[in-house]
């Protein structure tokens, strides 16, 4: 089995990013900055490794009501299974088969905009333009047809589930109209997007998604604004 972990850019349709990963290394709750001493190790079955040595930068992201900065040491982490016609990879619509390390690992919430324009100063990652140590292109055919196997990213932004850092599993959550994006985007909580969600597992038709897997990972550490 080969792991790939591919060089910078956006999130595709509605990472986020999609969260996104390399090898064991151990995690902190406190916001501090990951530790690169300690991925060195493969996960088991692992055969092939790539990507230790990435950019390093900051990314906007929401946590509780507040503007943070989203520290990237690492490129995403995506493998197969599951089955992704993508070089990278990544997949949308189907849960990770194969961590970038044991145990519990948290959540981040790609949220992205699909089908409108948002005000650019709510997009922590722009559309057409380099989003730091994410895939270039995912398979999004699980939630947008057999056509979008090999997809390029959309614009989205990030809400953190908790303060920690290490590595983050994205989930994905796909915004379908201006009015709620804005709420989210004024918000900068989760709590407003369970909200819009109703039910996280069904979302709301026309308005947004449900919580939809991923098999992306982002090593980061989270810093208050």
């Amino acid at each position: 089995m080969v792991i790939k972990a591919h060089p910078v850019y956006a999130l595709t349709l509605g990472l986020a990013c999609v969260g996104l990963f390399m090898l064991g290394c151990s995690e902190s709750r406190a916001p501090v900055a990951p530790d690169l001493s300690a991925a060195h190790s493969a996960h088991a079955g692992a055969t092939q490794l790539k990507g230790l040595n990435a950019d390093k930068g900051f990314i906007d992201g929401w946590f509780d009501g507040n503007d943070v900065n989203l520290h990237y040491t690492k490129l995403y982490f995506c493998a197969e299974p599951p089955t992704s016609g993508a070089p990278t990879d990544c997949v949308i619509g189907a849960d990770a088969e194969v961590p970038p390390r044991g145990g519990p690992i948290p959540t981040i919430y790609a949220i992205a905009a699909v089908g409108f324009q948002p005000d650019p100063a709510t997009l922590a990652c722009r559309a057409g333009t380099p989003c730091l140590n994410h895939p270039a292109m995912i398979d999004a055919s699980r939630v947008a047809g057999p056509g979008a196997t090999n997809v390029p990213a959309v614009p989205h932004s990030h809400i953190l589930a908790e303060h920690r850092g290490g590595w983050f599993h994205t989930v994905n959550i796909r915004v379908f109209n201006l009015s709620a994006w804005n709420q989210i985007a004024a918000a900068k909580s989760l709590a407003k997007v369970r909200e819009l969600q109703g039910d996280p597992a069904v979302g709301t038709p026309g308005v947004i998604s449900a919580d939809t897997p991923t098999n992306i990972f982002f090593f980061i550490a989270s810093f208050q604004k």
